[in-house]
């Protein structure tokens, strides 16, 4: 029996070394500006600090950082982070509880975390994963050519190129080839209850269609797509494909002359929906939605004719401009707070939403920047401030699903469903608008701030940019940061110029890039208790509580809504958390997010003691809970072992008193294959589960066996050998059957050729399949739909690639 008894690394594990190497500087007190919030080391370790004149614009910040945090999930070991709009799921949410409408949003105030491996990871599950990109619109590419800019990572977008062709097609069938835009409805447009619903159902008749609303045109849509395409031309100049490039150009180019052609409407001199059934001559709506405001933050009318009165639509009192806006109809219309016909929750006309506020405020940004209008750097603080404003609750920063434009009050925030909720920027906005961080695609940063003329100071500190860590000062007088009057840029630690102007363009060193394989949690299981592994276990847990809750991959310490497992009211001085691997895994550390509510009215705290067992007894124990952090991340590391389970046993510190996990991870190298497990993939199918066999490939002996009913083995993180040429993919396989099965073969949403599984009787053998591979990490899928497949007893091993 192995006892060990080894310090402890109480931070956030450092997971993504990229750029860790680089030091930043010192001006700001980091622990004070997070205080009083749970998971101080992530932010600590990963966000931008501020420092401004304005408290309430700087609180909304802070407090945005941990909405983010809240929202960011670990889905499993080769598939990596995502991040969601609800920290509860929602039924209608996709794979991992994907949910697109805002995936933009989140890819733009991600991208300015110190670690990279948050965003290129809920990338790939669009671009390559089983994430939906056509459930709602969306500006996908667009954000990650942007945050191309942030990361300085050309490699990574331009190996995309092909998938990001692929995402943009999907939308083929709802394009009007005879108007030239798209259409859809308008609640696929993340607008349900908006005016083109009540135009087309007037008197509440049909309750479906006043919901959805009918099929738009919509300068919203048609904005993202040409985004988009302009997104996959840039992507294409970087990768060198010259044809792409110009036809994505034209693609982009074209859509823009249709937009002006039929959403301008130059008598509201703004751009107007069309509703597209029963409306030959294309006749546009007459009321001013606020998604007529989303082109300028693309480029799209940023000439004074168009841009100036936006501008003057936003700042008229009848207009979009309220005292908890914008609204998302102009306050004059007709239509403006129109009538809900039911109960639901959510509804678009005359209600603040920060989805769109998002939007209006880079709208804003941009318009300033090109320098056609006559709005005022007073303007644009005027609507960020606004927006902070609207973003309370009870006195403090909160962030829900939209507010009332009149009331200091949220119109759509339902317990245990929208808290913190995260489907908007705030940060990206105060990063890029406000303090004036422009990214670029060479190396090279420009700093343009939109900062009132009044303000004697501000800064961002330790903000990453190409792997490098930036801080911009500005100190008029150079009495509050002591480091002379005027603005200073540093970079990585750096004084690199000193200017008394606010405007600089700056020289950065070139991109440190990031590994690309960092390690993965083993523990992470997105499905809940079934049929896959990791499965969780305990001795006892809270009535109110879930075991598998410690291992859902997602982290956050709140009462209401709450993830945890806990042991209230156990009988037992300690309790037992166990989870079980669906092989033996050579692990090193256990990372427990420690939950304590007994500062805010509840009964967990912190354990007096905890055990950590594996297959060979004890691996580490720590005696005093005064080294743990409380409501934090611990890692609790110890020798290398190979098991294939972990148990944590926590001791109560008192009768009345419990203890909590709010997520249970295991860090460990991830497979680079050639050969990759079934039994650590994803499963789907009400039948296909992981069982004991005679397979050799592992010590276990674990292997999928294919259900009767459809189902499919998904491999994320599939390492190609050789990019951009077929390989020889090897599927491992028992068919006890006397008739070969043939199983559907897809790599990254493309189908390939089937692959057949002849009868192998009792035993275990292979077969192969040409398959092409992309450039580092892909999705295998593995899939069936005949039942005769569950009937021969398939199984599966593992999926191998060539070396």
């Amino acid at each position: 029996m192995l006892w060990l008894f080894l310090p402890l690394i109480f931070t956030q594990p450092t997971l993504y070394p990229g750029g860790s190497t680089v030091q930043g500087t010192l001006f700001l007190d980091r622990e004070a500006h997070v205080a009083g919030f749970f998971g101080q080391t992530f932010l600590i370790d990963n966000i931008p600090f501020i420092d401004i004149p304005d408290q309430l614009i700087q609180d909304v910040y802070y407090y945005r950082w941990t909405s983010i945090q809240r929202n960011i999930r670990y889905v499993m070991a080769g598939a990596g982070w995502m991040c969601t709009e609800f920290v509860q799921p929602v039924g209608y949410a996709k794979a991992f509880g994907t949910i697109d409408a805002a995936a933009g949003h989140h890819i733009d105030e991600t991208r300015w975390l110190r670690s990279t491996h948050y965003a290129d990871d809920y990338i790939e599950l669009y671009t390559r994963g089983p994430a939906d990109s056509v459930q709602y619109t969306q500006w996908i590419l667009d954000a990650m050519n942007r945050r191309s800019m942030v990361t300085g990572n050309v490699e990574f977008l331009s190996a995309q190129l092909d998938d990001m062709k692929r995402m943009w097609h999907e939308w083929d069938f709802v394009f009007d080839k005879n108007v030239g835009l798209y259409y859809y409805k308008p609640v696929w447009d993340a607008q349900e209850r908006s005016l083109p619903c009540y135009i087309a159902d007037p008197n509440g008749t049909d309750p479906v269609l006043q919901n959805d609303g009918p099929d738009t045109f919509r300068p919203s849509h048609n904005a993202y797509m040409i985004a988009n395409a302009r997104a996959i031309a840039r992507t294409a100049d970087l990768a060198g494909n010259k044809s792409t490039e110009a036809e994505f150009d034209k693609l982009a180019n074209v859509l823009e002359a249709a937009m002006f052609k039929h959403l301008w409407a130059s008598e509201q001199k703004f751009f107007m929906d069309i509703i597209r059934p029963d409306n030959p001559d294309l006749t546009r709506l007459t009321g001013r939605e606020q998604v007529g405001l989303f082109p300028y933050r693309f480029g799209i009318g940023l000439e004074e004719s168009y841009a100036q009165p936006a501008v003057d639509a936003m700042f008229d009192s009848q207009g979009f401009m309220a005292p908890y806006g914008p609204t998302t109809l102009e306050i004059r219309d007709p239509w403006f707070m129109g009538e809900k016909p039911d109960g639901y929750c959510c509804y678009w006309n005359g209600m603040s939403w920060p989805y769109s506020t998002s939007h209006t405020l880079k709208s804003l940004a941009a318009i300033y920047r090109a320098g056609n209008t006559n709005v005022t750097t007073q303007q644009y603080y005027q609507y960020l401030w606004t927006y902070a404003k609207t973003q309370q609750n009870e006195g403090r920063p909160f962030v829900a699903e939209s507010h009332y434009p009149f009331e200091d009050d949220w119109s759509a925030n339902t317990a245990n469903h929208s808290e913190h909720y995260d489907h908007s920027t705030n940060n990206d906005d105060v990063i890029t608008g406000l303090l004036g961080i422009l990214p670029q695609s060479d190396d090279s940063l420009i700093i343009s701030p939109i900062v009132p003329d009044g303000w004697t100071y501000f800064a961002v500190e330790n903000l990453p940019y190409h792997g490098h860590l930036i801080t911009v000062i500005y100190d008029k007088d150079g009495s509050r940061y002591n480091q002379g009057s005027g603005l200073t840029v540093f970079v990585d630690g750096e004084n690199v110029l000193n200017t008394e102007e606010r405007y600089a363009e700056v020289s950065i060193p070139s991109a440190i890039l990031p590994n690309l394989y960092p390690l993965v949690n083993i523990a992470a299981n997105p499905s809940g208790p079934g049929n896959q592994y990791p499965k969780a276990d305990a001795t006892y847990t809270h009535a109110a509580d879930f075991h598998y809750k410690a291992i859902d991959g997602v982290v956050y310490y709140d009462d209401v809504p709450d993830n945890r497992w806990s042991n209230i009211g156990s009988p037992n001085v300690n309790d037992t958390l166990t989870v079980t691997f669906a092989r033996p895994r050579n692990i090193s550390s256990v990372t427990l997010a420690l939950l304590s509510n007994v500062g805010r009215g509840g009964s967990v705290d912190l354990p007096e003691k905890i055990e950590i067992y594996g297959s060979d007894g004890l691996l580490a124990a720590v005696g005093n809970s005064s080294e743990l952090l409380a409501n934090d991340r611990n890692e609790i590391t110890f020798s290398e072992t190979e098991t294939d389970f972990v148990a944590v046993t926590l001791h109560r510190k008192a009768r009345d008193v419990y203890v909590g996990v709010c997520e249970l991870e295991v860090w460990a190298p991830p497979n680079r294959g050639p050969t990759y497990y079934a039994a650590d993939a994803y499963l789907t199918g009400a039948s296909t589960r992981v069982v004991r066999d005679s397979s050799t490939s592992s010590s276990s002996g674990a292997v999928v066996a294919v259900g009767p009913d459809s189902g499919a083995v998904s491999f994320p993180g599939v390492v190609s050998p050789d990019h951009g040429r077929f390989a020889m993919l090897t599927v491992g396989y028992r068919n006890g059957g006397g008739a070969a099965a043939e199983l559907a073969v897809e790599v990254n949403h493309v189908p390939c050729a089937n692959v057949s599984l002849a009868p192998t009787g009792g035993r275990y053998g292979t077969a192969t399949v040409a398959v092409a591979l992309a450039k580092d990490k892909n999705w295998v899928v593995l899939r069936w739909g005949d039942a005769k497949a569950g009937d021969a007893g398939i199984r599966i091993e593992y999926v191998k690639v060539p070396t």
